[in-house]
């Protein structure tokens, strides 16, 4: 499979899911309601909103959960910061 790390992690999921399952990118795009040439360009990287990356996701059978991280505490930024300046946390 090819590398698929210059992606957006979504994006990538979406690839290596259609790829898995051996659709291509018309069979996807006929199912998520797009055109081949919108999936080619989301596949490359290209930008698509919400409505159509819930579209290709449901299709796929992928889930999407949106989640929160906490703020990093002035901790968490020194020990960043150490490791950064210094290969290591100090």
């Amino acid at each position: 499979m090819p590398n698929l790390d210059h992606l957006d992690p979504l994006v990538s999921a979406v690839v290596a899911k259609r790829k898995q399952l051996r659709w291509s990118q018309a069979k996807l795009a006929q199912a998520a309601g797009i055109s081949r040439r919108a999936l080619l360009m989301i596949e490359k990287g290209g930008d698509c909103n919400l409505s159509t990356l819930r579209r290709l996701l449901t299709c796929l059978d992928i889930v999407m959960q949106a989640g929160s991280s906490r703020p990093p505490t002035l901790d968490d930024m020194n020990a960043q910061n150490a490791k950064d300046r210094f290969g290591g946390a100090r």
